[in-house]
């Protein structure tokens, strides 16, 4: 089904690291090949970089290439030749994370021809579902293309077999689903410009007794997997008893219960032993109908946008293989989503999972009464603070309201009045430009915020434009008449009007986000227990007071699975290194808890470098250095080897929740304000 006038290209780049501009190759494969996948020609070579001296331990770790396989490889200006013969005006460029290496090629060639890219992370996201990581390797172990990673070569050679099992399986859509060819030749798809596609020329709407819907999902997700005072409130301690053994307590307790818990990881622990044991639950977020009248509305336009058709594509790959939950990749697939659906509230399961988070937003938007029936069993309550703080003192976050602002945009398309909404994002955009780059230089930054009172009195000419500015857009913005913008809209306002903080988030891009928060309302007991006015609710914690139900008196008590050990003291690191050479010649796993990143690196070099000089086999993961978390906790799921893992405390979690566990663990490098707290949180989830 491949266009015949194209020609393929795979490539690949291994280098010294992520940044373009600092950064050199140290390999490149490239594969070319035709519209049937016969390979018609490839190249590989090392590459020295300019001034070499050595690759850090990291890239070698990441890489498996050595220094001695660079000393005497060729630069870059004595391959050149090689490699523009691969290029001409009708290559389609495919690689995972594809513009990454386009960077580098042109680092060196300058601008390469070519016809369109083909990003295999992007559509593997589009059409495979749920996949515990869409790292190539991983994508290329789960289906049996399997190759030895990291390499250039193998990484383009899995490369083409991704591309060639994502091709093949937009074509066995297309052959079940045969107006797909319609929806995607009315489109600027990847896919209308490298496939053979036909025109049916049918009505989807006046097919006799089928009608056409996009699929819809129950629920959407994200690719990678929710009352009286508190003097009264029994609060029961769940340490020294096994989490199974709460559970069994927490099912035991009523017909209809809520389990509530500080963050996903925690969450997920539960969700796994719940579903081990074949127990049903469901989730407190909302779920959604189709709204058939809008659907109506995207299957009649003439052309479609490259996301629209995507987004029936995938909804359709999603309907053949029996997936209920919509896996939201990106923020235009949001865009059509939140157009085809009507939301929904409402639960309809014996037992609930949530996040305290997500619990206090369904009580702020007034959903009580959904849930005045269930009894709540509020875990790691210690930790309740932080997160109806978060809950209470939501700021505003521009970057959220042009979001809104887009979303409704497109829903207005269909109505003809895009244009006044994409002229009011146009203004809110440089409002919020000029607001950064005027007032920046006079703002005095303490602990990454700032604080400022009465924006608007400065009797600067830029301060009067930014003053007027912000007077039109809020006559533009409530003429919109849409509630969830205007709301948005007014926690600006107060913001403005009286006290606020912004606070500075960094992109990789090195862009600023802002965060306008206003005056910070104080959080107490009594907002705490204003929000569970009305609901039943019973806390539970690993902290100890006198007057907390200690669980191990009701339930049996907890054997350690796992030593843990806690380095109080300063870390002696050559003592620290001779511990572990111990542990894996005792063929044991361990797990380094950590929440200092440089204090992480330090370590994995210093392992690094031990396991190498003794010779031990032993695999070694370490936060963000190695891998990104599903990457890694794929890895972790397959390794039955002695192990020796570096992150921070929660990831140890994650593991709990994923089945996988260790021997001994060693609490190093941890914030000490909050170490008693996660010291004894890890003892009762691991």
């Amino acid at each position: 089904m491949m266009l015949k006038d194209l020609n393929f290209v795979a490539f690949d780049f291994e280098t010294t690291w992520l940044n373009v501009k600092k950064d050199e190759a140290i390999q490149v494969w490239i594969v070319l090949f035709d519209y049937k996948f016969n390979i018609k020609k490839q190249f590989s070579t090392y590459i020295k970089p300019y001034n070499f001296t050595s690759l850090s331990e990291i890239v070698e770790f990441t890489t498996w290439i050595k220094t001695d396989n660079i000393q005497s490889a060729p630069s870059f200006d004595e391959i050149k030749k090689e490699l523009v013969g691969f290029f001409d005006k009708n290559t389609v460029l495919i690689g995972h994370n594809v513009k990454f290496d386009i960077a580098f090629m042109e680092k060196y060639l300058w601008q390469i021809p070519y016809k369109i890219t083909f990003d295999t992370y992007i559509y593997s996201r589009l059409l495979l579902h749920f996949e515990p990581s869409y790292a190539l390797e991983i994508l290329a172990d789960k289906y049996d293309f399997k190759r030895n990673s990291h390499d250039a070569l193998e990484d383009s050679l899995m490369s083409l077999d991704l591309f060639k099992l994502i091709v093949k399986k937009v074509s066995k859509l297309i052959k079940k689903y045969p107006f797909l060819q319609d929806v995607l030749l009315k489109s600027n798809s990847v896919f209308a410009k490298i496939m053979k596609l036909e025109k049916t020329n049918k009505n989807i709407f006046s097919i006799p007794k089928k009608p056409i819907h996009i699929p819809k999902a129950k629920r959407i997700s994200s690719p990678n997997e929710l009352i009286t005072s508190y003097e009264n409130k029994t609060v029961f301690n769940t340490m020294n008893v096994n989490i199974e053994d709460v559970i069994n307590f927490g099912i035991n307790w009523q017909t209809k219960v809520i389990f509530a818990f500080s963050s996903k990881s925690r969450l997920n622990v539960w969700k796994r032993i719940l579903r081990s044991k074949y127990i049903p639950v469901s989730w407190l977020s909302n779920g959604s109908i189709s709204n058939q009248e809008n659907e109506k509305k995207i299957l009649s336009k003439n052309n479609f946008e490259d996301y629209e058709a995507n987004y029936i594509l995938k909804a359709f790959s999603h309907y053949q293989e029996d997936i209920s939950v919509f896996d939201i990749s990106n923020f235009d697939e949001y865009k059509v989503h939140s157009f085809l659906s009507w939301e929904k509230r409402g639960i309809n399961s014996n037992f609930i999972l949530t996040t305290h988070t997500e619990l206090f937003n369904y009580i702020k938007e007034r959903w009580n009464e959904a849930i005045k029936d269930y009894t709540i069993l509020f875990f790691d309550w210690h930790l309740w603070m932080n997160n109806l703080s978060f809950v209470v003192n939501k700021g505003f976050d521009f970057y959220e309201l042009l979001n809104k602002l887009e979303v409704l945009k497109y829903e207005k398309q269909f109505d003809y009045a895009e244009k006044d909404i994409d002229s009011l994002i146009n203004d809110a955009s440089t409002f919020f430009w000029t607001l950064s780059t005027k007032l920046m230089p006079s703002f005095k930054w303490t602990n990454n915020k700032i604080e400022i009172v009465d924006l608007f009195s400065n009797s600067k000419n830029s301060i009067n434009q930014l003053k007027n500015w912000y007077e039109e857009l809020t006559k533009k913005i409530e003429k919109l008449w849409e509630d969830q913008v205007i709301n948005y809209w007014n926690i600006f306002r107060d913001c403005v009007e009286n006290y606020w903080i912004l606070e500075q988030k960094l992109f990789w891009n090195w862009n600023l986000k802002y965060i306008f928060n206003p005056l910070l309302q104080n959080i107490d007991i009594n907002t705490f227990n204003d929000y569970m006015e009305g609901l039943t609710y019973y806390n539970f914690t690993t902290l100890e007071k006198q007057n907390y139900v200690k669980l191990d008196t009701i339930l049996p008590k907890k054997e350690e699975k796992a030593k843990i050990i806690d380095y109080k003291e300063d870390i002696d690191f050559k003592k620290l290194v001779e511990t572990i050479k111990q542990k894996m010649e005792e063929n044991k796993s361990i797990f380094l808890v950590s929440n200092n990143r440089n204090f992480s690196n330090s370590l994995f070099k210093l392992i690094f470098n031990l396991l190498k000089e003794y010779d031990i086999k032993a695999n070694i993961y370490a936060e963000n250095i190695t891998w990104g978390r599903w990457k890694l906790l794929y890895y972790l799921k397959k390794d039955k080897e002695k192990k020796v893992v570096i992150w921070w405390p929660e990831f140890l979690i994650w593991n709990k929740s994923n089945f996988i566990n260790y021997h001994e663990v060693f609490l190093l490098s941890i914030n000490w304000r909050a170490r008693e707290n996660i010291i004894k949180d890890i003892k009762f989830y691991i």
